[in-house]
């Protein structure tokens, strides 16, 4: 038996690891099975007495793993699913079967790489693959250790390598001989997937791959691709932004498949600022995957990676008064109701709401961070701290840190006040 370990990656088509274990698998005339974990430490844990996961990011989750299911039965696979963390549930199918190998996404953060160690000490053998990044490793002209220590250094390196190019898409594998779920669904699952969707959320997003890409064809068609770098910033709009994240987040969509799409629209549509900036900001999203690898442990002490000290506290009083919307501050308020009640939030408004935690309520960033991470549909770990750590100069920023101006901020992106009255009613 190979088994494929899902973790953030919910599509068949373009999936490397899927690929890896089939080919594993003819080579040693084994049998692939499919497992997927609820990430079990992250559904039953707290960090700063929070939650791990919200009720919007176990939604689309659970929807993912069903569509994925989906996907693989249509192909004559299955798909198991598991409440146990990965070394459990594998010990559990080595006692029907063979593990000869397990085949999974390369970690980018440290618990994902403790859960591989952990199965490599129980004896497993295990495949890492790159699958949700845009480059593998040997793609890139530097070492780990050597990764440039800004975005821009990192963007500039990329760019100025025209051979360094995301791998093309890959279709869906030919399924055959992938073993059918041996064991009950887990509770926890079916308890998501009865969660509703908000029906105040800005855009509908359900969980999958069918679901993903018809979002991200819709937007094509609409020429919204066209305008994004001037519009990605409203804090409101189903088409001012791309909306990719959560299906990102969840892989329910390849970046590789949105990088070679817009080169497509290029060719087809029109090139301009914006259909070059939506892959800016696919880069960015590589970068901190790739700074989350450098930094692993780090990226989530107080100091950061940088190692910087600041003397933000975590008073409660202040938490409680900006994670529910009573700042007095009112886009910061308007931004973390619709966030508590959808589980989403627009880019600007994160940054914002960044700002105000750090040094307005003179918090530590990482309550924020964890704040996110409790609440978000389009939770990834590297996106998150990443982000927060840069926002709070404790990242890759070589500024120190970003301080915004939030009365101007709000009459830039929100002039008519709409956004604001929609979520302060």
């Amino acid at each position: 038996m190979v088994i494929w370990l899902v973790r953030d990656t919910c599509r068949v088509t373009d999936n490397p690891a899927l690929h890896r274990a089939f080919q594993i698998a003819q080579t040693r005339g084994a049998q692939v099975l499919a497992l997927a974990c609820l990430e079990p430490r992250r559904w039953a844990d707290q960090q700063f007495g929070l939650s791990r996961v919200g009720s919007h990011w176990m939604r689309f989750r659970a929807e993912s793993l069903r569509a994925l299911r989906q996907e693989l039965e249509a192909l004559d696979g299955g798909l198991w699913l598991s409440s146990e963390e990965p070394v459990y549930a594998v010990n559990r199918i080595q006692q029907q079967y063979s593990v000869i190998t397990l085949v999974c996404d390369e970690p980018v953060a440290t618990e994902e790489r403790l859960e591989v160690a952990r199965l490599e000490a129980e004896g497993y053998q295990t495949v890492s693959v790159f699958v949700d990044d845009l480059f593998r490793f040997e793609q890139l002209p530097f070492d780990l250790d050597e990764l440039p220590a800004t975005f821009s250094k990192f963007r500039k390196v990329v760019e100025k390598k025209p051979s360094l190019l995301p791998d093309r898409p890959i279709d869906s594998p030919t399924v055959g001989g992938c073993i059918a779920q041996g064991w009950a669904d887990p509770a926890e699952w079916q308890e998501a997937l009865e969660i509703p969707l908000d029906p105040n959320t800005e855009v509908p997003t359900h969980g999958g791959g069918e679901s993903a890409n018809r979002h991200w064809q819709a937007y094509l068609d609409a020429g919204a691709l066209s305008h994004y770098k001037q519009t990605r910033n409203a804090f409101q709009g189903p088409m001012q932004s791309s909306h990719l994240s959560a299906w990102l987040a969840h892989g329910c969509i390849s970046p590789r498949q949105i990088w070679w799409d817009t080169l497509q629209y290029e060719r087809d549509v029109e090139a301009n600022e914006s259909t070059y900036w939506l892959r800016f900001e696919l880069l960015w999203r590589e970068y901190f995957r790739w700074y989350s690898r450098a930094s692993d442990w780090t990226l989530f002490r107080r100091t950061g990676p940088s190692d910087q000290v600041f003397g933000f506290d975590q008073n409660v009083r202040r938490f409680e008064r900006w994670k529910t919307g009573h700042t007095d501050c009112d886009i910061v308020d308007a931004a973390m109701r619709e966030l508590n009640q959808t589980g989403w939030m627009s880019n600007r408004a994160r940054q914002l709401v960044a700002s105000h935690l750090i040094y307005e309520s003179n918090l530590d960033w990482r309550l924020g961070a964890a704040y996110f991470e409790s609440q978000l549909i389009d939770f990834d770990v590297a996106s998150n701290w990443g982000n927060w750590a840069y926002i709070a100069g404790v990242g890759p920023d070589p500024r120190g840190g970003r301080i915004f101006h939030l009365d101007d901020q709000a009459d830039r992106y929100d002039p008519d006040g709409s956004y604001r009255s929609r979520w302060l009613l």
